[in-house]
């Protein structure tokens, strides 16, 4: 047999072969041999805190974070204080420089990156209470004050018998009264107060005033000054049109619009244009004499000082009245709210995370109850002088009205005495 015929059917084979595997179906497995589809990027682990340091400080503290699995980008690690937003300035995989913001308050560390979520150690916001004061003239004997919704600070300026206006930048103008003492409604420039010793402010700007020696709640709206109630001397309730004070020194409002009048030892209210009486100071076990401060919770709890002012009372809208703070005795010591005691306290009002701020005239300070019962000194060193400065190392001299701008969180002071306005910057 010839050559070319063993070769030709080995090259068919080989032909055919090649041919079946361009065309044809393949002759090896019928998909691939590795896994059924992709797994996709291994998600970011989650990040943990173990440890913060210090764990307290005061507003631009820089604090160290401790743990796991941080980002090393720091517009990726978000860090809050109690929920404040905090600015991380360095960042490693274990460690987080971040700076304290403004204002926190005590609360856990939170970190998110991403969709993962870290809470760490409570850190403990130490305020600052700077003590300045307002460029602001042309007082006689100021008493009483607020804060409208805009931050500016309205005074009852009794020796002028003027209810003025100060801006936050010290600008005064007389919102109303002609200086004459007396008692006149119609418009503000031309009406008549006699010696106003407080002011409030409702939820729509309005400026109520205290017009004890008139026996009447007076009301500032839109320019003109009418009387909200009240007619003559007595305790008589009933329509705003009939009722009757004694002598409606000092008032409050809620956020519904409620007004609450420290009438002697009556606590009495004013609502729906009917003026009720709340409490009767004569019936309590010390028999208080007179009720000479006010302020109102969100809850509608009063807070309350009396004549004395060796103690801070509350009145619960169930009409329950109690000892809040204070030993019954005249001494100056802070601590628990049972064993704290006051000198004399004179005015009060309530910040926007429900501190109770209290004007211990006599001891020369002020003073703060916190949500937690515990009465401390945030300003004043005990000496009575014009003097500013951080703290207990400001001085005041003979302070009495107080009132809190709960947007900014500043607080205005009262210093009848040196006709002058005290500003507490807290941060």
């Amino acid at each position: 047999m010839s050559i070319t015929k063993l070769l030709f059917p080995i090259l068919t084979t080989a032909l055919m072969a090649t041919g079946c595997g361009k065309s044809g179906s393949p002759s090896g497995p019928s998909g691939p041999t590795g896994p059924t589809g992709p797994t996709g990027p291994t998600a970011p682990a989650a990040p943990t805190i173990s440890s913060a340091a210090p764990d307290s400080g005061v507003y631009n503290t820089v604090v160290t974070i401790t743990g796991t699995n941080f980002s090393t980008t720091t517009s990726q690690d978000v860090v809050s204080f109690n929920g404040a937003a905090a600015v991380v300035s360095a960042a490693t995989a274990t460690q987080l420089t971040v700076t304290v913001p403004r204002g926190a308050g005590t609360g856990a560390i939170r970190l998110s990156i991403g969709a993962n979520t870290a809470t760490g150690p409570t850190f403990t916001y130490l305020y600052t209470y700077a003590v300045s004061t307002l460029t602001a003239t042309g007082f006689n004997d100021p008493f009483g004050i607020a804060v409208d919704t805009a931050g500016n600070i309205i005074v009852a300026d009794d020796g002028n018998n003027q209810i003025k206006m100060v801006t936050p930048a010290g600008a005064v103008t007389t919102v109303a009264g002609s200086g004459t003492p007396g008692f006149m409604n119609g418009a503000a420039a031309a009406a008549k107060f006699l010696d106003p010793p407080s002011v409030a402010v409702d939820p729509m700007d309005n400026i109520l005033v205290g017009d004890a020696f008139n026996y009447k709640v007076r009301e500032i709206s839109s320019g003109t000054v009418s009387t909200l109630a009240g007619t003559t001397s007595g305790h008589m309730d009933g329509s705003v049109a009939t009722a009757q004070f004694f002598s409606p020194a000092f008032l409050t409002v809620d956020a519904s619009g409620n007004v609450f009048v420290c009438d002697a030892y009556y606590v009495r209210k004013v609502s729906g244009g009917t003026v009720s009486t709340l409490f009767n100071g004569m019936t309590y076990s010390t028999q208080l004499n007179s009720f000479t401060g006010v302020a109102v919770t969100t809850g509608d709890t009063l807070v309350l000082l009396d004549n004395d002012g060796w103690s801070v009372y509350e009145l619960s809208p169930a009409g329950v009245f109690t000892v809040l703070a204070g030993s019954g005795a005249p001494a100056y010591q802070d601590g628990p709210a049972a064993k704290a005691s006051f000198v004399y306290a004179s005015a009060v009002a309530i910040d926007a995370q429900g501190d109770i701020l209290v004007v211990d005239e006599a001891s020369q300070r002020i003073r703060m109850i916190s949500p937690a019962g515990i009465v401390s000194t945030i300003a004043g060193s005990g000496t009575a002088a014009d003097k500013d400065g951080n703290g207990t190392a400001a001085s005041f001299n003979n302070p009495h009205g107080i009132a809190v701008d709960k947007k900014s969180g500043a607080i205005y002071v009262l210093e009848p005495m040196s006709n002058l306005i005290r500003k507490i910057t807290v941060e």
